[in-house]
């Protein structure tokens, strides 16, 4: 049960006055506790600020009002004080019922009984939240005031004008490195600061008692720590009454704001600097693309100046336009502005100048945007491609024609071709294509010179573009060769066409130094219709049919057919040549040899061979010469054919431990290797490397019908050769018109009598005339001679009457592997 309510009369004593009570319980809080804190009287005031009635104060204690805003140790304190007998006086703050707080300016006094002991507590308590809430504004106030005054180095002043005393907020004095505990007078204050400074400062203040007027100036500082600051001071002046009673204001560190100012029209006139010294050119507009600013360039290139410029519709100063079609170009800043993102200007886009004058030009357009995003206009950077896009057409032309006619090239007439076959395959539309070869460009070239021979291709090319329709695709394949894609056309009307070329061909004459050389063409004709499927076989089809033509007697259109049967012998040549390549890469050849037997004495007993090629296949086996060689030579393999024959002998030689025991291996050359400046260079590499040795036992075979073909070049060939040790052998002598005189001009060795004479020798008086005409002869220029094909033993009697050095033939020797012939020969040399 709570204490009985003491009565506050009984607290205080009874000579207390009555008002003065009336006035404590009206205008105070006032509580009575006894010694154990337990409250025994409360009044209407204490309960009304507690929000608690007075039977639930009553008994309880002051627990239950706790705040529990004060540390431990501040009740502790108190109740020390009070439980000693001395009185206490404290701001406390309270809760009340609702659990909302409440501030009272308490006086706790102790009261003591008869016998000494304190008996009872009396609490006079004032309400002094609305104080207190207004001293925690304040306080709020001045840390954020401090706070944003440290953020942004700021700091307050103010200077009394009668006392001249000066007053500094805290961060006035970290401004100027100076501890808070210092107040300085104005002049200790004026005389942190520069001269020229302090000057400034003293006319400011000056001017605002005289005037009134306030002031804001940015002056330089030297900090105590040495950095040199600058601060933007503001002040102004407070009149009261029409008397100046005080001037105020801030002071502000603007030392990085000036830096940032200083870097940043560093960076705009560098970047103005930059704008109006590059090379592209740049327009900026506002966000309705309305000229801004033009750099020099963009000026050169629009024949606007900037400030002319300024305000106008962009597309009156930048009027681009569609190159091909001199349409206008959309506006690619009105897009950009429209879309908010960069934009790149439409391919193929002119800028026609104010004057007239025409730019190919290359960019994009960019948004220029605030930091927060908004669009506030586009910059528009362009440069001059006119002489890159003349580069770059001139070379999508070389790319396409052929430089010394100025017709199409092969690859760009074979990818006009190729979308021809596949328009053929979409509609069977109906077309024909015409190979063209010339007939006796080979003599002019040979005759006058490669110089000339250009010359008369580009009169060619004029007189096959005049004779052609316009819209006819026609081109140089390559050498002295042209094609036509007849678009639309039948074969008949196709004929007519590759006719009419013919009989202009026939009236061309084309005249170089007084001679006159008639130019003849050779025409292989395919009809283009849905039976290609690709342009590599039109091409091989129609190669074939000029072929054709020219086998059949040159100056004539060939057709193809299905049923031709050059086409097929063309096409079992194609398939040789694949072969051939085949074996090349993989060594798919091999070499045999045949016996050159010595007849009669004088000639020793070394071994004569001549070297044989043939070919390995899988289904055939071996593969004799005379079914590849026509290929070899018809898609010019001849050359490397004869390389790889002579690298495989002089390799086989060189494997010989016997090499005095072989006198002479013979290897046929072909015509073409005989005209071939880069095969010479190349054998000779080979018999260079290869020794002395070996070369003492090599002889090449030159044709008759070659070395006419290229004297010149198989003369300085042979010269070659002989200094290296290599014999020369001339082959199929006698099957010449001119043979007797050709060994005027050649150096040779030995002389191959063609078998055509030896053949028929005994039944033949004329061959047996022929054949011992060529003996005579070749005892007179002191070269040796062999008889080759003999195949009787009455024939090898024969030749050995009329004094031939050697015989070769089937009845001496048959072809055997030469690895063979050496290893028999190596053995023999060994048992002896």
């Amino acid at each position: 049960m709570p204490n009985k309510p003491l009565p506050l009369a009984f607290v205080l004593s009874p000579e207390v006055p009555t008002a003065l009570l009336d006035v404590l319980r009206t205008h105070f809080i006032v509580s009575i506790t006894d010694a154990q804190g337990v409250i025994v009287e409360a009044n209407d005031a204490f309960c009304a600020i507690s929000q608690f009635s007075r039977e639930e104060l009553l008994g309880a204690t002051h627990r239950v009002i706790n705040s529990h805003q004060h540390p431990r140790e501040f009740f502790e304190d108190m109740w020390r004080r009070i439980s000693q007998g001395e009185s206490w006086r404290g701001d406390i703050c309270n809760r009340a019922k609702d659990g909302s707080l409440y501030w009272v300016d308490s006086v706790i006094t102790p009261f003591k009984g008869p016998d000494g002991q304190i008996t009872h507590y009396l609490s006079i308590r004032s309400d002094i939240t609305q104080r207190k809430v207004q001293e925690e504004a304040l306080r709020k106030s001045e840390q954020l005031l401090h706070r944003t005054g440290a953020l942004a180095s700021v700091g307050g002043w103010e200077l009394e004008v009668a006392s001249r005393r000066l007053t500094w907020s805290p961060q006035t004095f970290a401004i100027h490195g100076m501890p808070n505990d210092v107040a300085p007078t104005l002049e200790e204050a004026l005389a942190l600061y520069p001269t020229a400074s302090r000057a400034r400062i003293r006319l400011a203040i000056d001017k605002a008692m005289t005037t009134g007027e306030g002031w804001d100036i940015e002056l330089p500082f030297n900090h105590p720590d040495g950095r040199l600051l600058w601060f933007r001071m503001v002040g102004a002046a407070e009149i009261e009454a029409g008397r100046m009673v005080r001037l105020h204001g801030a002071i502000q560190d603007v030392t990085a704001l000036r830096e940032m100012s200083a870097r940043m029209a560093q960076e705009h006139e560098l970047l103005r600097v930059t704008l109006r010294s590059i090379g592209d050119a740049v327009i900026t507009t506002d966000a309705q693309g309305r000229i801004a600013w033009l750099n020099p360039v963009a000026e050169r290139m629009t024949g606007w100046i900037s400030n002319e410029a300024q305000g106008l519709p962009l597309e009156r100063v930048f009027y681009i336009v569609h190159e091909q079609t001199r349409q206008p170009a959309p506006n690619p800043v009105a897009d950009c502005l429209r879309r908010g993102e960069v934009v790149s200007l439409a391919s193929q886009t002119v800028l026609i100048s104010r004057s007239g004058m025409a730019y190919g030009i290359e960019d994009s357009a960019a948004p220029i945007r605030n930091e927060h995003g908004h669009v506030l206009g586009a910059v528009l950077v362009f440069h001059d491609v006119t002489e890159q896009r003349r580069l770059s057409g001139e070379m999508r032309y070389r790319a396409m024609h052929d430089t010394l006619t100025g017709l199409l090239n092969r690859a760009e007439f074979e990818t006009r071709l190729g979308r021809l076959l596949q328009r053929v395959q979409e509609h069977h539309s109906e077309h024909a294509l015409l190979y063209i070869d010339l007939d006796q460009f080979k003599l002019v070239n040979d005759a006058c010179g490669h110089m000339v021979g250009d010359q008369l291709l580009q009169q060619v090319a004029k007189l096959l573009t005049d004779t052609v329709r316009t819209r006819d695709t026609l081109a140089r394949l390559g050498g002295d060769e042209f094609a036509v894609i007849l678009e639309h056309c039948t074969v008949e009307q196709a004929q007519r066409v590759a006719h009419q070329i013919c009989e202009r061909m026939e009236d061309f004459r084309f005249t170089h130094d007084e001679r006159r050389f008639r130019i003849g063409t050779s025409i292989g004709l395919v009809p283009l219709d849905h039976r290609w499927q690709n342009t590599t076989a039109v091409m091989q089809a129609a190669d074939t049919a000029c072929y054709a033509a020219k086998e059949a007697g040159r100056h004539r259109v060939h057709a193809w057919f299905d049923t031709d049967q050059a086409m097929r012998l063309r096409q079992g040549e194609m398939q040789w040549a694949t072969r051939l390549e085949q074996a090349l890469d993989e060594d798919g050849f091999v070499l045999y040899a045949q016996a050159i037997t010595p007849i009669g004495e004088g000639h020793g007993s070394g071994l004569h061979l001549e070297v044989l090629l043939r070919l390995m296949d899988k289904s055939a086996g071996v593969v004799l010469p005379g079914a590849f060689l026509p290929a070899a030579e018809r898609f010019h393999l001849s050359g490397r054919v004869d390389r790889w024959v002579l690298r495989q002998a002089i390799a086989q030689l060189r494997q010989q431990t016997h090499l005095n025991d072989i006198d002479m291996v013979c290897i046929n050359l072909s015509g073409q290797s005989v005209g071939d400046r880069a095969f010479h260079q190349r054998a000779i590499d080979m018999l260079t490397a290869a020794g002395p040795e070996v070369c003492r036992c090599l002889c090449l075979e030159i044709t008759e019908t070659a070395a006419i073909t290229n004297l010149v070049e198989a003369a300085s060939f042979i010269a070659q050769l002989h200094a290296l040790g290599v014999r020369i052998a001339l082959d199929d002598f006698g099957a010449g018109a001119s043979s007797f005189g050709y060994l005027k001009s050649l150096s040779v060795d030995l002389i191959k009598i063609d078998g055509q004479f030896i053949r028929d020798l005994i039944d033949d008086p004329l061959d047996d005339a022929a054949v011992r005409c060529f003996v005579d002869v070749a005892r007179v220029v002191g070269v040796k001679t062999v008889a080759e094909y003999v195949d009787k033993p009455e024939v090898l009697k024969r030749v050995g009457d009329i004094g031939i050095d050697f015989a070769q033939g089937f009845l001496l020797h048959r072809p055997e592997p030469l690895e063979q012939v050496l290893r028999e020969r190596a053995l023999e040399s060994c048992s002896s």
